[in-house]
């Protein structure tokens, strides 16, 4: 029978310093496929800034082995995390296991902050809410029912104490690699009568207006537009969001209806199915006409 490994009582150790400064380590999923990597790219250009004040770790798995999709990342290994797993979506919970074990042998912080490249942060706002309360950051993010039945803090964004996180990696026997790593880590903390804690989050399914972005005391937007526009635009939207969370003025509003203009004309059906064969050639390396392949642009 497996036994569970518990730690002490909740000791912060120093906790008028983690409530002044309380360090925050950004730890953001991404995969070596188009998309991952394109909006990875923008997240780190658009986050460069905040770096003094958060340390960000983009995280992927090991080359692609026998996979389909393109590996867009490349030579480029050395501006992310790479853990030891092969990097598709069926080993997401072993990436973010390897994650965590990873960044808490190696970095200093209190808290985790797991998210995605479907994901926009307002560092600003995060800075301010992280000090409000910060023992409340223990297990939260926006809490859904999953398809297995739990209760969980989603993936897109999760906060763990460093504590937890120990505790997750100590009863490793008890974190179930074949479920979603949102799941697997609600799973174990339940094992302890740690449950979620529920926390707001933006859903855009479209561009919002600059005032709703700049006036916001939020700062998590989950940037995922499908089904209703294609998600080759996010990164786009994240470039804006970060635009229009810094000030209101000229620019910023040209760039929403640009933008806007932009989301309108990709809905338009031929347009739509254009580039969703762009999309699908830059995932897959491959045009295809009905079931026949008209061209490929992989290595045989």
């Amino acid at each position: 029978m497996k036994k569970l490994q518990k730690l002490g009582p909740k000791n912060y150790s120093n906790l008028n310093e983690i409530e002044k400064n309380p360090k925050v380590l950004v730890l953001v999923l991404c995969s070596r496929n188009y998309l991952s990597f394109l909006s990875s790219k923008v997240q780190k250009k658009i986050w460069k800034e905040h770096l003094k004040d958060f340390q960000i770790i983009h995280f992927i798995g090991q080359k692609y082995r026998d996979q389909r999709e393109l590996d867009y990342v490349g030579d480029k290994d050395s501006e992310y995390l790479v853990v030891d797993t092969n990097d598709d979506y069926y080993n997401i919970a072993k990436k973010t296991f390897l994650a965590l074990d990873n960044i808490n042998s190696n970095y200093e912080y209190d808290f985790v902050f797991r998210t995605n490249t479907s994901s926009y942060i307002n560092f600003k706002n995060l800075k301010e809410f992280v000090k409000k309360d910060f023992q409340s950051l223990d297990y939260s993010g926006s809490i859904l029912e999953a398809v297995e039945g739990d209760t969980i803090a989603s993936g897109a964004g999760i906060f763990l104490s460093k504590k937890n996180v120990e505790l997750i990696l100590q009863n490793s026997d008890y974190f179930d690699e074949s479920l979603p790593d949102d799941v697997a880590i609600s799973r174990v903390l339940k094992k302890f009568n740690i449950v979620p804690k529920d926390l707001n989050r933006i859903n855009l399914k479209s561009v919002p207006s600059p005032k709703i972005v700049f006036n916001t005391s939020d700062f998590h937007y989950r940037c995922r537009l499908d089904p209703n526009y294609h998600r080759l635009l996010e990164p786009s939207l994240m470039r804006y969001l970060a635009k229009a969370t810094k000030k209101i003025g000229f620019t910023t509003h040209f760039h929403y209806f640009v933008l806007k203009l932009i989301f309108a004309i990709s809905n338009i059906k031929l347009l739509n199915k254009l580039l969703q064969k762009y999309y699908s050639f830059k995932f897959y390396g491959e045009i295809f006409m009905g079931s026949k392949l008209m061209y490929s642009n992989k290595k045989t």
